[in-house]
């Protein structure tokens, strides 16, 4: 038992080591715990086969359970399509003929450029700034107003 346990512990310390290094797209904070743990594992494992001769020692069942959760949570993070040049056999004729009908359209009459945005017209832009200046008349208008009735109100001093 204490052996299956030290290959244990360095099966999975290396295998989360190789997971936090090669699963780039996990979080960088995530993959930094990812490879303590893994370095933790691999280190007990260290202990126990170097150093450890005699006396009492601690099976963690996180050893077996661990990686798998780890490595679940990777690979729901990862995103991962079909490789490149991966086709499905019984798709390979209709995507040829289409293929080539798309190849032979395109050649024949090819889409039309996207139209560019419309840019703005004198006229609009003489509304939108009255539009802008009406509204700042009205915050000024609202504004004094306000500083008129906290005038009214003003605390008289005593001469």
């Amino acid at each position: 038992m204490f052996g299956f346990y030290v290959t244990a512990l360095f099966v999975s310390g290396i295998g989360v080591i190789v997971l936090a290094l090669v699963t780039s797209e996990l979080h960088p904070g995530r993959r930094v715990v990812n490879g303590l743990i893994g370095t933790a594992f691999l280190s007990y494992g260290i202990y126990l086969a170097v150093f450890f001769h005699s006396g009492e020692y601690t099976i963690f069942l996180w050893v077996f359970i661990l990686p798998f959760i780890l490595l679940g949570q990777a690979m729901h993070t990862v995103e991962v399509g079909a490789p490149p040049g991966a086709r499905r056999p019984d798709l390979d004729a209709d995507l040829d003929a289409d293929l080539d009908a798309d190849l032979d359209a395109d050649l024949v009459d090819p889409a039309p450029a996207p139209a560019p945005a419309p840019a703005r017209t004198a006229a609009t832009r003489e509304r939108m700034a009255a539009a802008k200046s009406a509204q700042l008349e009205a915050l000024r208008a609202k504004h004094a107003a306000k500083s008129d009735e906290f005038d009214d109100h003003a605390p008289s001093t005593p001469a």
